[in-house]
């Protein structure tokens, strides 16, 4: 659930030396994968938004914003009460089987606290981290992986507490034992403005929509202030995972430096379209800010950057801009969705070696309408990405993805060639984002959302969430 802007201007795309078709059948590639699994079981309750994790033991997690005429109270078949008020939260020791998570008691208690959307994370010591935003705060969750197929909650509350009066879209990540980072979405850049801000926190502080929030026990005691990430647009979090580590990264847009209130993207100053990436090296308690590049202020399709960290360090970012589209003004592009028709999409990688400070991009494909993006780095170094991919207005929707070794060419292919994410009909694939992970064994494993026709027999009134893994 995001705040939809209408952002105008544009910023220079660089042209990269990367390019290959979006929608490559096979590319040249080998990456296949297994059949679809259906998640949403529940006939007429569905989700979107899916995020996913896999752990040490390769036990796979996906969480779930529920349909929204589903959102307060949803029947699950697979609880203990059969209903569910928290998001999808749903776990896999093996990719096709796929149940809820269990809770302190049988009874699974924690599925009555009511969830609108939410995020996962792993630390390096075994626990799973579950937040799942009630929109003015968040409930928090630990659980405790000790082998494939073994998974126990520890601990569980309806509250963090978290400051911001709005929590629009949490994101959370976590590294060594129990040091966990959440960043949290006020939907502008002046309305919580106790926040923790200055020089003291690092450059990178200032008034901004997200706020980084830091826990040195696992989630049990968070700071409940924060320390705001300046001029922070949409984001999302990765953790280096190294031993010993200290580090965590944010990348995020500027919302073409509007503060979202009384200050409207779309005429100048507030135009410019803004890459950042904020870096802490002492586990949040400062953060520096840095610039990456820049995207098109005026698309009217925002959407969060994603990134990994790889075990030498290096860092990959993954970001979609779009073209000019066939609409005729940003209002219009807002309010009737035509901005469907957009003439192309450019999709890049960054990368980064000196610990977020400079990058270097590459355009993998400017051909083709992409909707949604993601990018993952496996243990053994492959890079992961898919995306949400029609190659012009009169096709379907499909998830495609690609794996490649740094530095070389991604070949992608149709992950899931029975599996329509929408039809043609449909001006964009459902939802404002989907995620990607490899596991231990280096191999990639998505969740997507999909339409379906079970209400009245319409699109866009219910979806499902389904995960595939790579064989």
């Amino acid at each position: 659930m995001q705040r939809r802007l209408i952002l105008a201007g544009a910023a220079a795309l660089v042209a990269g030396a990367l390019a290959v078709p979006a929608a490559t059948a096979g590319g040249g590639s080998s990456l296949g994968f297994n059949a679809p699994v259906k998640l949403t079981i529940e006939k007429n309750f569905g989700g979107y938004e899916p995020s996913i994790t896999v752990d040490r033991f390769n036990n796979i997690y996906v969480t779930a914003h529920k349909q929204n005429h589903g959102l307060a109270l949803s029947p699950d078949s697979r609880a203990t009460t059969q209903a569910r008020s928290q998001s999808w939260l749903w776990w896999s020791s093996d990719g096709k089987n796929f149940k809820d998570t269990p809770g302190l008691t049988p009874l699974q208690e924690q599925n009555a606290e009511f969830g609108d959307e939410g995020d996962l994370a792993r630390d390096d010591t075994g626990h799973i981290y579950f937040v799942d935003t009630t929109v003015t705060d968040n409930s928090f969750s630990r659980y405790a992986s000790t082998g494939n197929g073994k998974l126990a909650l520890e601990a569980t509350r309806p509250i963090g507490p978290f400051g911001e009066p709005v929590d629009d879209r949490p994101w959370i990540a976590a590294h060594g034992d129990k040091v966990v980072l959440y960043i949290g979405n006020q939907g502008d850049k002046a309305t919580y403005p106790a926040a923790h801000t200055g020089e003291n926190y690092g450059n990178g502080s200032g008034p901004g929509r997200y706020t980084a929030y830091m826990s040195y026990d696992g989630g049990d005691t968070f700071d409940p202030l924060g320390i705001q990430l300046k001029d922070s647009g949409w984001c999302r979090p990765a953790a280096d995972h190294a031993r010993g580590s200290k580090t965590f990264y944010v990348m995020c847009t500027n919302d073409g430096g509007a503060n979202d209130v009384n200050q409207n993207a779309g005429e100048a100053p507030y135009d410019k379209g803004l890459i950042y990436s904020y870096v802490t090296h002492d586990d949040g308690k400062t953060w520096n800010r840095f610039t990456v590049g820049s995207y098109n202020a005026a698309d009217p399709w925002s959407t969060y950057p994603s990134l990994a960290v790889a075990k030498d360090g290096t860092i990959y970012s993954l970001f979609v801009d779009h073209k000019a589209t066939a609409c005729t003004s940003p209002v219009e592009q807002q309010a009737t969705g035509c901005d469907g028709h957009v003439k192309g999409s450019v999709m890049s990688l960054y990368t980064s070696k000196d610990h977020g400070k400079h990058w270097a991009k590459k355009v993998i494909t400017t051909s083709g309408i992409i909707r949604y993006s993601w990018l993952d780095v496996a243990p053994n170094g492959t890079l992961g990405i898919a995306y949400y991919y029609r190659p012009d207005t009169k096709s379907d929707w499909y998830v495609y993805a690609a794996t490649a070794k740094p530095g070389q060419a991604f070949h992608p292919v149709n992950a899931a060639p029975k599996l329509k994410l929408a039809s043609r009909n449909y001006p964009s694939a459902f939802g404002d984002f989907f995620q990607i992970a490899f596991g231990p064994d280096s191999k990639l494993n998505i969740s997507v959302t999909v339409q379906n026709l079970d209400i009245a027999g319409l699109e866009g009134l219910n979806t499902d969430i389904y995960y595939i893994r790579q064989k």
